[in-house]
């Protein structure tokens, strides 16, 4: 089990309001170790500007480690979306995708879908579904067919930052129904909704396969109402062992929200030292 901070790629200015350190990747991922975190989860806007070789480089010469690639800014900053009305831009976001699936594949890790999906169209929530459905068969095929190995998860979201696949079930049935086996799920604690959600996480522990760990309205940790002892205690009891993302707003100071975040993790005894 390893634990990440999530890391801006260079195509997103520094200050920009994602939920991450922002900054040239040079100056953020030495700030990273330097603050007591060994892993990073990298968010992308634009895959085309993901540079493997450089992201490789760094983390040799900072002992450091890309855990998983983030998508969520190739929806909020660069637009896109897999169910879009028109098919070019539809066409647009699925080339851009399976562009940043190649390059997770190149740094060995896995990748996710969120705002990515998409919305609610003007012709309706089914036919806003189909085209996703029709956009996640085609990554799905190009994934088996040529990136053996990888999974791309699903992450449920609330239906004020996405109005689809809005919890586990949602997602899990929707891949199951349409036959997607490269798709996994990704849980985030500040979109969990423990109503629905902690039923499937007991019971599906498996198809769980990332997690993001963000306080509510993505706050640094402690500092909203989240119960991290009991969502952990709920992933671990399940028999959760893989990886955590730290995704939250950083504080002005961005070296203060890594060492608060630090401290927070190591008062949860869930969560060693050593995973860090």
């Amino acid at each position: 089990m390893a634990v990440s901070f999530m890391v801006a790629n260079d195509d997103i200015p520094a200050g920009a309001k994602v939920t991450g350190l922002t900054g040239r990747l040079e100056e953020t991922i030495p700030a990273l170790v330097e603050a007591g975190f060994r892993f990073f989860e990298l968010m992308i806007a634009d895959p085309g500007k993901v540079e493997i070789e450089k992201v490789k480089r760094l983390e040799r010469e900072h002992s450091a480690k890309c855990i998983f690639l983030c998508t969520g800014e190739m929806a909020g900053t660069a637009g896109l979306y897999l169910n879009h009305i028109d098919i070019n831009e539809r066409r647009r976001a699925v080339n851009s995708f399976m562009s940043a699936a190649r390059k997770a594949y190149e740094l060995g890790v896995d990748l996710n879908i969120g705002r990515l999906r998409g919305v609610i169209w003007s012709d309706g929530l089914q036919k806003s579904l189909d085209r996703l459905a029709e956009s996640l068969t085609e990554i799905d095929t190009f994934v088996k067919n040529e990136l053996e190995g990888l999974s791309v998860l699903i992450e449920p979201l609330r239906k004020v930052v996405c109005p689809i696949l809005n919890n586990c079930q949602e997602a899990a049935d929707f891949f199951e129904t349409r036959g997607l086996s490269s798709y996994g799920i990704l849980v985030d604690s500040d979109h969990f909704n423990e109503e629905v959600d902690s039923s499937f996480v007991s019971s599906n522990i498996g198809l769980v396969k990332h997690v993001h760990l963000a306080d509510s309205n993505h706050k640094p940790l402690g500092q909203g109402t989240i119960d991290f002892h009991k969502f952990l205690n709920l992933l671990t009891q399940s028999g959760y062992r893989r990886n955590f993302s730290v995704e939250v707003f950083c504080d002005e100071d961005q070296i203060e929200t890594l060492n608060d975040t630090r401290i927070f993790l190591r008062e949860l005894s869930l969560l060693k030292e050593g995973s860090f």
